[in-house]
């Protein structure tokens, strides 16, 4: 069994609705086992220092989910991990659910030492949840489950991917296409397909 650190700004309502895929997240890999260690949000708060903490903390994953730019983490529009200075953190698996960071917050974290980095490299779509459903999160999340049960980075990769394919489907014609925003999720669901990226190694099981 391993552990995994969540940072989850929640710093306004669409971070918010990250944070909650996080504890949907964070609901699945506990429930195999896994234990959950450090966890920042808005009240810890989720600052420099204390997102710096986090990454450098003892943990197997380290799971994000909120704002970002090609070299940064966000909090409230200020860099809280930067490309330019990463601090050490060890052979550990990122996960990035952020805009763009896929870009070369990724590649530059695998350079300083990460075993692999899991992400996008474009802007994460978020749409408000309809009949409590939100299938852009659903995706999302129900590809890094496979993680709790051994899976490889790759594996997670390949399965946000085929989610997201499946996704583009429901929005057109299928069981989502009555939703009020499936013209958007269906361009978002097509265009976060091809978007989402691995950097370092792809055979890294993060909590076997």
């Amino acid at each position: 069994m391993g552990t995994f650190t969540l940072i989850r700004p929640a710093d306004d309502a669409d971070a918010q609705q990250a944070s909650d895929w996080a504890d949907a997240l964070s609901a699945s890999l506990t429930a195999d086992g896994h234990t959950k260690g450090t966890d920042v949000d808005s009240g810890t708060p989720a600052d420099t220092v204390n997102v710096e903490n986090a990454y450098k903390a003892k943990a197997n994953l380290i799971c994000y989910f909120g704002h970002g730019d090609e070299d940064n983490w966000l909090t409230s529009s200020s860099p809280t991990l930067a490309g330019n200075a990463l601090p050490a953190c060890g052979a550990k698996a990122v996960v990035s659910v952020a805009c763009k960071t896929g870009c070369k917050l990724g590649p530059a974290a695998v350079t300083a030492g990460v075993e692999s980095w899991l992400g996008f490299t474009i802007k994460v779509a978020i749409i408000k949840p309809y009949r409590n459903v939100d299938p852009i999160g659903d995706a999302i999340v129900d590809g890094l489950e496979g993680l709790g049960k051994g899976d490889r980075m790759q594996d997670a990769r390949d399965d946000i991917e085929a989610n997201f394919g499946a996704l583009v489907n429901h929005y057109d014609t299928g069981k989502y296409s009555g939703h009020p925003a499936a013209q958007f999720g269906y361009y978002a669901a097509l265009a976060l397909r091809d978007h989402v990226v691995l950097h370092g190694r792809a055979s890294s099981k993060p909590l076997p």
